[in-house]
């Protein structure tokens, strides 16, 4: 496989106590009776890249031709979404056949063109719109089981930022790392309760994966944090976070995942995660690039005993205005450096993370 600036153990100090409810390594028998594949993209997927509409078109490709389904409840614009991603489908695939399922279409005409398809795509907007219409409290629907049977027969269903959130059996509704993490906003309005809630924002997801939590604009937004904090309150001890315009493949049937895009995403393991007061410990990660291959559960239990974080100032990651990937960077520095560790911080929050051979490891710690 070749390797991404990225994988990772971390560190266990000596004074720290309370034993995260990850610890339990993820069940390879999760896996069992699992089919299909999903396509899991972080958002702001560009009508140039290839790699991910390549992947998708392979994967949609019948006897009879490519049979793709776009579902856009998701989307505030529902048609406007429809018509551009069916734009840029047909545009490297002038005979796929495609049909479009809104929120208002009827359950039989829904389940009919699921029924009729390969594929399967999700387009962007609220995640919570597309399990309120397939799965409303969280109760198995005719939609939902006509998505499985897509699965069943080897189809795949995509998904890009909203779309890549829902895909777990837990999946985030909404939030910033720093209210994830503990910290609660101070520009809102005081009586607005969701908008102020502190911790985690996560719930019922469209359950086509359970061992992992999938997180969309990863990078861009800064999302390390609240991955982490999810992965600890939802007992996951897997998450993958997928930057913009990247993707990654899962294969339900092996668990092999795969990058299909240049930008990268990172494999997240808190199987091993330690809490010192507010700060979350003992995080490892791996880079996924475009073509790496890794089988994310038995890579987590390969994982080694955490390293100690070295004793040394951590070197900042100076943030540029209207900066996007520091986190990134952050990660791609501590790979490339044979000592010391590196500090990115944040919203009242930051990440220490260092190399550990050839794993980082990573800190999240709240105030400082």
């Amino acid at each position: 496989m070749r390797r991404f600036p990225i994988r990772l153990p971390f560190l266990l100090a000596a004074t720290l106590s309370i034993l995260a409810a990850c610890s339990a390594p993820p069940a390879k028998t999760a896996l069992a009776g699992s089919q299909g594949r999903l396509l899991v993209i972080g958002g702001a997927l560009s009508k140039q890249n290839d790699d991910v509409y390549r992947r998708l078109l392979e994967l949609a490709t019948t006897p009879a031709g490519v049979r793709l389904v776009i579902a856009t409840a998701a989307s505030g614009d529902e048609k406007g979404a429809a018509e551009s991603l069916q734009k840029n489908v047909q545009n490297r695939a002038a005979s796929a056949q495609v049909a479009v399922i809104s929120r208002d279409t009827p359950t039989d005409a829904t389940v009919a063109a699921i029924d009729g398809a390969n594929a399967m795509f999700f387009t962007g907007g609220d995640q919570k719109r597309i399990t309120d219409r397939y799965r409303p409290a969280d109760a198995n629907t005719p939609e939902w089981d006509a998505m499985k049977r897509l699965l069943a027969r080897g189809g795949v269903i995509a998904g890009n930022s909203a779309g890549d959130a829902m895909m777990g059996d837990v999946m985030f509704f909404t939030g910033r790392s720093a209210q994830a993490l503990g910290i609660p906003r101070q520009d809102l309005d005081p009586e607005d309760e969701l908008a102020n809630r502190v911790g985690p924002q996560i719930g019922s997801g469209m359950r086509f994966v359970s061992w992992v939590l999938t997180d969309s604009h990863f990078w861009e937004r800064d999302r390390v944090g609240r991955l982490v904090a999810a992965l600890e309150q939802s007992k996951i001890a897997l998450g993958i976070g997928v930057g913009e315009n990247a993707c990654v493949e899962l294969d339900l049937a092996t668990g092999a995942c795969v990058g299909i895009s240049d930008n990268p995403s990172l494999l997240v393991d808190c199987r091993s995660l330690v809490r010192d007061g507010a700060a979350r410990r003992n995080c490892r990660a791996l880079v996924v690039g475009n073509g790496d291959r890794v089988d994310p559960v038995a890579w987590s239990a390969s994982l080694s005993k955490p390293s100690v974080r070295p004793a040394s100032e951590p070197q900042a990651i100076a943030i540029g205005d209207d900066d996007k990937l520091a986190t990134q960077r952050l990660f791609e520095n501590a790979l490339a450096s044979s000592s010391g560790a590196f500090r990115l911080r944040l919203d009242g929050w930051s990440v220490v993370a260092w190399r550990d051979g050839d794993v980082v490891t990573f800190d999240v710690e709240v105030g400082g």
